[in-house]
């Protein structure tokens, strides 16, 4: 199954993106955020709870890209705000084990975790053979393990993806399942296509895989993302997100979300296997805009937007 040339969600803009990645400021896993007086910080100039319009974008792009600066780029881009969405779960979820979130805060994990799949299909869209010889080349460069269970803002979540929460059996957590199902089924199908053999870095490495982390991982890790640990207010956090948000959305309006390499796109869906994603393929920017106008809703009640 083609994904379909049909699946277009609007006409591309002449706007070309600048593609400029920016370190990513959070703070370490685990830390509060700062009060935003400490750090000197004004409120919000706009309110970052409305509902813009969300921009649309085509499939199959049209403008010829160069391949190693955008696929770079979304594979940076992508990770970031996958990092910042884990980092507004943990504020949600938190070490709680028995203590239900409110109606407000599932739905907004619910938009979240679809977001995080969002970015996966984004960061993925790169051509396997360019991912080889350039992207995971560079992780295997950075270290010859190199491993998604690194992330530092990914392992106060895990019980969350798992679920291991004793709540996620209510039935009020329905659509909160139905997200993390779609998650651990999205991330599946992308290991699958990028990485034809099934093996990640850290297994062709020969390296078992450990639950407990050294921060001299997680330091790697948070290098080659461009993230940066440091006090961080809900403020400037929320700034953040809806900055990339921002940047993913002019890039996609740009380039499509297959773009064109050479002549030639590059689908990520290519059969029945990978269903599950094909409604995120004309979505991803809807999705990412919910996701964000929630998490700033949960940040900023409160601070003064």
């Amino acid at each position: 199954m083609n994904a379909g040339r049909e699946l277009r969600t609007g006409p591309s803009q002449a706007h070309i993106p600048e593609l400029q990645l920016r370190p990513l400021f959070l703070p370490p896993p685990g830390q509060e955020f700062a009060p935003a007086a400490d750090l000197g910080d004004d409120t919000m100039e706009d309110d970052a709870t409305t509902e813009p319009g969300v921009p649309e974008y085509n499939v199959f792009g049209v403008h010829p890209v160069e391949a190693e600066r955008v696929f770079w780029y979304r594979w940076i881009l992508g990770h970031q705000i996958s990092f910042a969405l884990w980092r507004a779960m943990y504020d949600i979820i938190g070490d709680r084990r028995d203590q239900m979130p409110s109606p407000p805060e599932l739905e907004s994990l619910a938009a979240c975790i679809d977001a995080y799949s969002a970015m996966l299909l984004y960061s993925s869209t790169v051509p396997r053979a360019h991912y080889h010889s350039h992207i995971r080349h560079r992780m295997m460069l950075q270290h010859p393990a190199f491993s998604g269970t690194w992330a530092p803002d990914y392992r106060p979540v895990r019980r969350l993806f798992r679920g291991r929460l004793p709540w996620q059996g209510d039935p009020s957590c329905e659509a909160l399942g139905a997200a993390v199902t779609r998650n651990a089924e999205a991330h599946e199908y992308i290991a699958g296509h990028l990485v034809l053999n099934g093996r990640s870095l850290l297994q062709q490495s020969g390296q078992a895989a450990n639950l407990t982390v050294l921060r001299d991982k997680e330091e790697l890790y948070d290098n080659f993302f461009l993230t940066v640990r440091r006090p961080v207010s809900r403020i400037e956090f929320v700034r953040h997100l809806r900055e990339r948000a921002a940047e993913v959305s002019a890039e996609l309006a740009h380039n499509g979300l297959y773009p064109n390499v050479d002549g030639h796109h590059h689908p990520v869906v290519t059969g029945p296997s990978g269903a599950v994603l094909i409604t995120f393929v004309p979505s991803v920017l809807r999705i990412l805009d919910r996701a964000t106008r929630l998490v700033a809703g949960q940040q900023l009640q409160g601070v003064g937007v």
